[in-house]
């Protein structure tokens, strides 16, 4: 490939070569180091290419074997710059697009984010055109380091940011906390283990600390269930002194979730017809322009678009795109739900909203929702009661009274 290129470069001509010593015009051209490509045999002689420089050369060589050469095929910058000597509107063409394209470089025409998971590429768009970082900048006016830091401090669960040039490129790598929330940080000294929830107590373990309630008892949110100050006994069962521990224990409760959902018997379907219609479209940085206005003879159709951007190598991207827009055409028909669509519609709700409560690791004990199906509406409603973990530690809420000594005079 580069062989090519340097020979269109030079220019090349291909030649038909008439000897009765052609083995010898072959020999001479090689002692000589003259470079022949492409030779194939003719009668009487052969054909080849030759750069230009060294057909200029081959007059010794052809006295010498008494040969005789015809011009076959010119080709080449030299012969294409000769044949438009006279086009000079042509040369300034070519050197203002080069100039063009020098001018082009030195701006970022596409920027790229990879490695972004929780955060959308649109947002983090968005946080450097609030910073003046978009398309068509200056390379110059660009600080890879400052960039990084400011996508780091604006979004906090970037514990890793790279950003560099490639050619018109502004790409930039990120890397995610993909690690789950901390808990919640417990008090290291004497707690209390308090409700965060209301409800009735099922089943209660207490391991350290005096529990405040029991099975079967209501709790309401915020109430001490298990206290962290514990009387500690003389053999006689007086009271010797009063010790701040850390409640440890498992409460569980029953909770109750209502629920309540509803929607029309009636809806609305899309009904393609299968007719679409196409249009052409050409962006230039901030110029756009289409051939073709689909969709417009359309009342209801969906638009589906596919460009590209125009690039020379893999990372020098040029301001320019280009692609299609496609419509298809659809009406829309009014549907009616029947009695089962509409109970099989209304139960998939329901295990998607018991799906959403499972996850926060609760468990199912009774499930009331009742589905309703009149003539305009279908109807679910009830309460779905659930078995969850409740309380969380704080520091102890009570202290130890200091107890007065009296002495006998």
């Amino acid at each position: 490939m580069i062989d090519q290129i340097i020979r269109f470069w030079k220019g090349y001509v291909r030649i038909r070569i008439q000897s009765r010593e052609t083995e010898r015009f072959l020999n001479l051209c090689a002692n000589n180091h003259l470079l022949l490509h492409r030779i194939q045999e003719t009668p009487g002689g052969c054909e080849l290419e030759i750069s230009l420089s060294d057909f200029f050369r081959l007059q010794p060589i052809c006295r010498k074997t008494h040969t005789r050469i015809h011009i076959i095929l010119k080709r080449g910058l030299p012969f294409f710059f000769h044949r438009n000597r006279k086009r000079k509107a042509l040369f300034v063409g070519v050197f203002l697009c080069f100039g063009l394209l020098g001018a082009l470089s030195t701006r970022i025409w596409n920027i790229h984010v990879d490695g972004n998971y929780s955060y959308s590429a649109q947002e983090i768009l968005q946080y450097l055109e609030e910073q003046d970082i978009r398309h068509g900048i200056a390379k110059k006016d660009l600080s890879c380091s400052e960039i990084s830091a400011g996508i780091r401090q604006h979004f906090p669960d970037m514990i890793w940011v790279a950003t560099r040039i490639s050619g018109t490129r502004l790409l930039i790598q990120v890397q995610e906390n993909m690690d789950p929330i901390p808990p919640k940080e417990e008090p290291k000294g004497p707690s209390d283990l308090v409700a965060t929830k209301s409800g009735e107590i099922l089943r209660m373990v207490t391991r350290q600390g005096i529990p405040q309630a029991q099975v079967g008892d209501r709790c309401e949110k915020g109430q001490i269930l298990i206290h962290g100050l514990v009387d500690i006994l003389n053999d006689n069962g007086e009271l010797v002194r009063q010790a701040q521990v850390p409640a440890d224990g498992d409460v569980y409760i029953k909770t109750a979730y209502p629920y309540y959902k509803e929607f029309p018997m009636t809806y609305e379907k899309r009904v393609y017809t299968g007719k679409t219609k196409e249009s052409l479209s050409l962006q230039i940085h901030s110029l756009s322009f289409s051939v073709g206005l689909p969709g417009r003879a359309f009342s209801h159709c969906d638009r589906v678009g596919k460009f590209h951007t125009l690039k020379l190598t893999e990372n020098f991207y040029l301001p320019v795109v280009f692609g299609k827009n496609v419509s298809h055409e659809y009406n829309i028909v009014q549907k009616e739900y029947s009695q089962e669509e509409a109970k099989e519609l209304a139960k998939g709700q329901i295990l998607d909203f018991l799906d959403e409560i499972m996850e926060k690791g609760v468990e199912i004990l009774e499930n009331n929702v009742t589905i309703e199906v009149t003539k305009n509406r279908c109807i679910s409603k009830g309460t779905v009661y659930c078995l969850e973990k409740n309380g969380e530690l704080v520091p102890l809420t009570s202290l130890p009274q200091p107890t007065e000594r009296t002495t006998d005079e």
